[in-house]
C-alpha cells in the first residue's frame, strides 16, 4: 500500500493485527512459547496489552488462558475502537489441520470482526519457522455482539495495511 493511497473503514484494524502478529512472530522466532495475549486499542491510538496466563502447579493451563483472552475480547470490545487477540493454535483447510498463529480482531464501531490465521510449518534447517500468507475471514458483528450480515470490506486493502504493518514490525 503506497503512503498515499486512500484509507479504508477498516485500516485500523488491519495496522493494529498487523503489529500484534509481527510480536506472535517474533516471540516464536526466540523460541519462547506463544501464550495468548490481547491488545486493545482506544481512539486516541493508545494501546493496552494484555497477556492470558491461567496456569495450575507451575504449568500453564492453554484452554484455561484461551477461555480468559476470549472472555476479555468480549468485556473490552465495548471500551475500545479496536480489540485483537492472538494464540499460537490452528485453523482447517482442505490439507488438513495446519499450525497457524491465529487472532480475533473486533471492532464494535465498525461493526466488524475479523479472524486470521498465519500458517507456518518449523524448518528443518537453521531458517526456524516458515510462514505462509494469512488467511482472512470477515463478518459483520453488532453492538450487542450479534451477527449482522452486511460486511462490506476490501479484502485486498486489508491485507496490504496488515503486511505493511507487519512488515515494519517483524523481525528482520
Amino acid at each position: 500500500m503506497s503512503i498515499d493511497a486512500e484509507p479504508t473503514p477498516h485500516d485500523s484494524i488491519a495496522a493494529l493485527a498487523g503489529e500484534a502478529f509481527a510480536n506472535a512472530v517474533t516471540t516464536l522466532a526466540r523460541g519462547q512459547t506463544l501464550t495468548p495475549f490481547g491488545v486493545a486499542r482506544s481512539n486516541a491510538g493508545v494501546d493496552r496489552p494484555q497477556q492470558f496466563v491461567v496456569s495450575e502447579a507451575g504449568k500453564i493451563d492453554i484452554a484455561e488462558s484461551v477461555e480468559a483472552a476470549l472472555q476479555w475480547l468480549e468485556d473490552e470490545a465495548p471500551n475500545a475502537d479496536v480489540c485483537l487477540i492472538i494464540l499460537d493454535g490452528y485453523f482447517s483447510s482442505e490439507d488438513g489441520r495446519i499450525d497457524a498463529v491465529v487472532g480475533r480482531a473486533l471492532s464494535l464501531k465498525r461493526q466488524l470482526m475479523v479472524e486470521i490465521a498465519l500458517p507456518y510449518e518449523s524448518a528443518e534447517d537453521d531458517e526456524g519457522f516458515e510462514f505462509s500468507d494469512p488467511q482472512y475471514r470477515f463478518s459483520g458483528v453488532a453492538e450487542d455482539g450479534a451477527a449482522i450480515e452486511t460486511v462490506n470490506v476490501d479484502a485486498d486493502a486489508f491485507d496490504a495495511v496488515f503486511r505493511n504493518a507487519f512488515a515494519k514490525h517483524a523481525p528482520a
